[in-house]
């Protein structure tokens, strides 16, 4: 598909921008709000012909095509690389309606998932099993509350089956860490997905971190392969290898239950290359107990000390790493 074809189904309209600061559906206590999105706006055409919506789409590498109205379907999620991964099992691919989407339609078919998300590539088949249960139980909150929700209507065996699979894929790296002071205004669209302001307005970051796709279109396509950009702080990738190599008075380091490498152990999971803003808010889930019982109770103790700033410190330092 040529790319000014691509650009006009894309096109943004220059209408007034509205940042929506609503909570997201389930607060997570101390989490700051650029961290858990709510569902925002669109800003393109909400009037586009459905000619665009129907329009075949390609990327690069494929020979699959998919209308954006497919690839939006949360009931079939777009598999743009087939042949890159095991066979996928139902729940994974088309989900179980009317209650749990495909879960490749918001963490891929690479597992390498979105900031909105979570990126489970890799992790331990048992440890995601668990994380399940606690959506299910409650013990674990979901900011959007949709693993709650989805999670309640899965059996043992189905919960097995996509950990199992989800496990099995390799780690990515899905992020570019930039340190900067200032960035571009953004917004947050209808999936939850932060995306640069029109007309382009620069701000100061402050205590920040802000995730967009390095290629919008693509990332928008649901390209497993898509990335990111961390924008983060100054000094704050130094500041958080002190905390997570030394605890630097504060905690404990992260190696002693993570790994030499942190890319997991027998009794805790990776925490390299995940998304930042998906790091912060599972610090703050441990520290204001929406992410309880469990292994999660090792976590709060280790957290209690720990500053906003800390908290964004560590997550810019840990998503800098490379993927094992």
């Amino acid at each position: 598909m040529s790319t000014s074809s691509n650009n006009t189904l894309y096109t943004l309209i220059a209408v007034s921008l509205m940042i929506s600061s609503a909570h997201a559906d389930n607060p997570i206590k101390g989490a700051p709000h650029w961290s858990t999105p709510a569902r925002g706006i669109s800003l393109e055409s909400e009037e586009k012909p459905q000619a665009n919506i129907m329009l075949l789409l390609n990327i690069s590498g494929s020979s699959k095509k998919y209308s954006q109205q497919q690839i939006d379907d949360k009931f079939n999620a777009p598999d743009w690389f087939p042949n890159r991964h095991g066979q996928m099992p139902d729940i994974v691919k088309s989900g179980k309606a009317p209650k749990v989407w495909a879960c490749a339609s918001c963490h891929l078919t690479s597992g390498a998932g979105h900031p909105e998300s979570a990126s489970l590539a890799g992790l331990d088949s048992q440890y995601l099993q668990n994380q399940m249960y606690a959506f299910a139980n409650g013990s674990r909150l979901d900011y959007s509350g949709h693993m709650n929700r989805m999670s309640k209507a899965l059996s043992k065996a189905e919960i097995k089956e996509v950990s199992d699979w989800f496990s099995n894929l390799p780690p990515r790296k899905v992020t570019k860490v930039v340190e900067t002071s200032t960035v571009l205004k953004t917004y947050i669209d209808d999936t939850r997905m932060r995306l640069f302001s029109q007309p382009p307005t620069m701000e100061a970051i402050g205590t920040r971190i802000i995730e967009i796709p390095d290629h919008v279109l693509d990332v928008k396509k649901r390209n497993p392969e898509g990335t990111f950009i961390s924008y983060v702080p100054q000094g704050s990738v130094a500041r958080g290898k002190k905390l997570v190599s030394m605890g630097n008075g504060k905690t404990i380091p992260c190696s002693g239950c993570h790994g030499t490498d942190l890319s997991g152990s027998t009794i805790a999971p990776s925490i390299v290359g995940n998304f930042a803003s998906y790091t912060v808010r599972q610090l703050h889930g441990f520290k204001g107990k929406t992410r309880k019982g469990g292994q999660a109770v090792m976590m709060q103790g280790v957290v209690n000390d720990l500053t906003d700033e800390d908290i964004v410190d560590i997550s810019a330092y840990l998503t800098s790493l490379p993927v094992n």
